[in-house]
């Protein structure tokens, strides 16, 4: 797809200083100077921009040196309160670290009261984290007092059936329940006391099998109705992750972190190093910690069984389990079918692809490369733009690396735009590319796309460019979706279909408004189609290869 450059305004609000994005020095153990030449910008930005990034593994020395204002080598939590759990080592971990790590820098922290044991163990596992100013115990009057002499940062307040106020408590980065609950509650007290990237995580105390019956029914009946009660409530972002471990204390458990806020759905699918620089940063090496981000990446995604029950439900919507797998009833057109050549779009339009044999309306094509998309998560798409904000902002700037890290990273963000489609579906901004040939195809002016999905009737001339529709308003249909988190790639990668009889030789046409993911950019992107459809704007791709071929003449 080919996407208009970034608008000015959203350049003005990413750009940095005139100084690196990132500090220089460190005073972990030393100092030292960060030295770019061109070789290494390189290297770092294309290897892993195209490598690392994609996979989701954000280089950890990158990050770890951009992120230098925490602490190195935290100190460990008090082992006074470690004595207090009779020596159970591995157990609330669980329950604790993956809200924990998911919230950014949590300072203040709540523990609801009930059983003394629960309690003690869930706050020494709080308290391992130093980011952690202020951990308080919500209770009622029996449990709501404790001996701070064991940590200075424990307090207690007394809360009343189970209601959170603003007002008597404060409000709170974390909310952890570690009673296991037997009842539907309601959650909107505690909604109101988290800070609007809160985190609230409980205890379900089951287990989720495929013999289940559907989530709501039977033993899941409870659990079922504390999910709808969460999204009902407001928390924007709701998952179900389950440690089936036999050692701990709980047992084998599921767990529900509610996000407050949508965009906090990129923390919770944190990769592997952003995990790590965290435990790092918070907690150090631990050897008593089997809390890992192996494990936290398995918790991002619901068991398959989670989905199971989930889809079981009568209530949920067709369309949420619809893109579990490829439809067997559809009929793939493969690659071997189609060509590449001179796209019949326009002076300016570059490369297309062509059918090489008739195709019937309503077959897929080239479903068998699409899980090979490129998958650029938040955290790298953040990296690369803010180089490339900060490249571009200092373009005058006499010192060559300025000069090759624009190059290098502007080929990056090209690459996603004019390939791709950008979208919000993780609660911030990150790009999915085609890998195959899919990715030359070009976008039929005035409604003559042939692939699209089904039912899609709009154009670049027919859609108001001043009223994004409402699919682009919100990440996802519903706050609590495991068979979205479950696939999530097919979602955004899969669905169109012919929608009539394309003949050998025609060129394939997609329709690039359904590649709009984000509601910041629907304005400038059909305004950017309808300028190339008049021929009056360059798409992104042909603009970038324009440049190219002037800086060469």
């Amino acid at each position: 797809m080919q996407h208009q450059p970034p608008s000015s305004d959203a350049k003005s609000k990413s750009r940095s200083s005139s100084t690196l994005p990132f500090p220089t020095t460190t005073s972990c153990g030393g100092s030292y100077v960060i030295r770019l030449s061109g070789l290494s910008i390189f290297v770092a930005i294309l290897s892993s921009a195209f490598i690392a990034l994609f996979s989701g593994r954000v280089a950890s020395s990158y990050l770890s040196t951009r992120q230098q204002q925490f602490h190195c080598q935290p100190a460990a939590a008090d082992t006074k309160l470690t004595e207090t759990v009779e020596n159970v080592m591995f157990d609330y971990e669980a329950l604790v670290h993956p809200a924990m790590i998911t919230h950014l820098n949590p300072k203040r922290v709540a523990v609801l009261g009930g059983k003394q044991h629960h309690t003690s163990a869930t706050l020494r596992e709080v308290l391992k984290h130093v980011s952690v100013k202020d951990a308080v115990i919500l209770g009622d009057e029996e449990n709501a007092h404790v001996d701070n002499a064991v940590d200075a940062r424990i307090s207690a307040l007394e809360m009343k059936d189970q209601e959170c106020s603003v007002e008597d408590h404060g409000l709170f980065d974390v909310i952890i329940d570690p009673n296991p609950f037997k009842a539907a509650t309601d959650f909107s007290s505690y909604f109101n006391c988290l800070n609007d990237d809160g985190v609230l995580v409980l205890n379900t105390d089951t287990i989720i099998t495929h013999k289940d019956p559907a989530l709501g029914i039977g033993r899941l009946n409870v659990l079922g109705r504390v999910t709808d009660f969460l999204g009902e409530v407001g928390y924007e972002s709701v998952h179900l992750y389950q440690d089936e471990s036999s050692s701990n204390d709980f047992g084998a458990r599921s767990f529900v972190v509610a996000l407050k806020s949508a965009e906090s759905r990129a923390d919770w699918f944190s990769n592997e190093a952003e995990v790590n620089i965290r435990l790092h940063q918070r907690i150090g090496r631990s050897e008593s910690l089997e809390f890992d981000s192996p494990t936290m990446l398995k918790y991002q995604t619901p068991p398959k069984a989670v989905e199971t029950v989930f889809c079981r439900d009568s209530n949920v919507e067709a369309e949420e389990c619809g893109i579990r797998g490829f439809d067997p009833e559809v009929v793939n057109v493969p690659y071997s079918d189609l060509s590449v050549g001179k796209s019949t779009m326009g002076e300016y339009s570059g490369r297309g692809i062509f059918a090489k044999t008739d195709i019937p309306k309503g077959r897929a094509i080239g479903i068998e490369k699409s899980w090979l998309s490129y998958f650029i998560y938040p955290s790298a798409h953040s990296i690369i733009m803010e180089l490339y904000y900060w490249a571009d902002e200092n373009e005058d700037d006499e010192e060559d690396y300025v000069e090759e890290v624009f190059e290098s990273v502007s080929a990056v963000v090209g690459f996603s735009e004019g390939y791709g489609f950008w979208s919000s579906l993780l609660g911030r901004s990150h790009s999915t590319v085609d890998s195959g040939l899919m990715m030359f195809c070009n976008h039929g002016c005035n409604g003559t796309y042939n692939l699209c999905p089904d039912g899609a009737n709009d154009s670049e001339a027919s859609v108001d460019p001043n009223q994004p529709p409402e699919s682009l308003s919100s990440t996802w249909g519903s706050a609590f979706s495991p068979a979205f988190e479950r696939n999530l790639r097919q979602a955004l990668i899969s669905g169109d279909k012919t929608n009539r009889d394309i003949k050998k030789g025609e060129e394939i046409l997609c329709n690039y408004l359904d590649f709009i993911g984000r509601a910041s950019d629907w304005e400038v992107d059909v305004r950017g189609l309808q300028g190339q459809c008049a021929g009056t704007e360059l798409g992104e791709i042909s603009s970038y290869e324009r440049e190219k071929q002037q800086a060469q003449a």
